[in-house]
């Protein structure tokens, strides 16, 4: 090899992702340039327990992508995922492929927006009053429910453009498993915008999701919380119990004894739907229960996934193109929901262009009838 061509193949595996975090590293940067030495220029290791350590291992990995050497070709691909079933997906659904340009863009001036705090007068109109006056409390509640109604919207716009990446590649069953989270996230945000009190809790439920991660991390690591100053780990654990017991009790039947809330609501998910929306409610079943089947280990997710062919062998579906429609169709009606609740909560006076999007929906999917 020419020294101009070693000194180019040196230049791009220094630059390397995973060989340039490793140089810039105090503690790695030693054996690292070591590894790049031996690639390049074939030095030995100078130091035994480098040939162990994982910093040679990415110096290694990086040399054959580059070089073509390993079991990666040497090029980065020009795409990702499946492309046949991507041809197929886009020869399939091109009615609805032609509307989402219309649809991504109401999407994006729902959801990639600055939200509007409230008027200056009001706030300035509640300085007198104290903590626990009623008008006060329903001030902070308005608040915290904007905020949580936004942002679960907000969050509810990646959920769609998730769901359809993994359709687009004929994973049905992944992308129904999005479809999970999206309902919820609806159903949870049409509750709150009904119920503005309910923010609180949901927003003080935060505090003991962080406490449980800090205990249990603090399980497989008990040195982690010599990492973290004490003043913060303190003051979560009293947030943490100060919210945990404001959380109302209920008395266990059999033995007397309280027993408190796990869930930041004692609303099941289902009881919300029927509280908020019809069209929501009857969705529960195919947007909630069978992509709750399938995201848990359950006989109903493993039966899904084979096939029994008519010779009684039974296979495995890589793909799951056949529950794509479903997923797209009920996605599509999620967001539309979405676009309705955020435009009449938030009054953004979107009526006409979100009604063009939900008249062009059932033309969409009528074509597979």
């Amino acid at each position: 090899m020419e020294n101009t061509d070693r000194a180019e193949l040196e230049k791009r595996l220094r630059e390397h992702p995973l060989v340039s975090a490793r140089l810039r590293h105090e503690r790695d940067s030693q054996a690292a340039e070591a590894a790049v030495r031996e690639c390049i220029y074939g030095d030995p290791i100078p130091i035994s327990s480098w040939l162990r350590s994982s910093t040679y291992q990415q110096v290694k990995l990086a040399f054959s992508q580059i070089t073509g050497n390993g079991n990666r070709p040497a090029e980065l691909p020009v795409g990702v995922g499946d492309g046949a079933a991507q041809k197929r997906f886009i020869q399939t659904y091109k009615a609805f492929l032609f509307e989402h340009p219309a649809l991504g863009t109401l999407l994006k001036k729902v959801s990639l927006r600055t939200l509007v705090a409230p008027p200056q007068e009001e706030v300035d109109g509640l300085r007198q009053l104290s903590e626990d006056d009623p008008a006060i409390i329903a001030f902070e509640d308005k608040v915290m429910a904007d905020r949580v109604v936004f942002g679960l919207g907000r969050i509810i716009a990646d959920d769609f453009g998730e769901l359809l990446v993994l359709a687009g590649n004929g994973y049905g069953i992944g992308a129904c498993k999005i479809l999970r989270g999206m309902y919820e996230r609806l159903v949870t945000a049409a509750f709150i915008a009904k119920n503005p009190s309910e923010a609180r809790p949901f927003v003080e439920d935060d505090t003991i999701k962080k406490w449980k991660l800090w205990q249990q991390a603090l399980e497989v690591t008990p040195d982690l919380k010599d990492t973290v100053p004490q003043e913060n780990i303190d003051a979560l654990e009293t947030e943490y119990k100060h919210v945990k017991a404001k959380r109302a009790e209920s008395t266990c039947n059999k033995c007397g004894q309280p027993k408190t809330q796990e869930a930041w609501t004692r609303v099941d998910l289902a009881s919300m739907a029927k509280q908020t929306d019809a069209n929501l409610s009857a969705l529960y079943g195919a947007c909630y229960l069978r992509p709750t089947f399938h995201s848990h280990a359950t006989g109903f997710g493993v039966g899904a996934r084979f096939q029994r062919s008519e010779d009684g062998s039974t296979s495995y579906q890589e793909t799951s193109e056949k529950e794509v429609r479903q997923a797209i169709l009920l996605a599509h009606n999620l967001v539309l929901q979405h676009l309705g609740l955020q435009n009449e909560y938030f009054n953004l006076g979107l009526d006409r262009e979100i009604e063009a999007r939900k008249d062009a929906f059932t033309p969409i999917w009528k074509t597979f009838e």
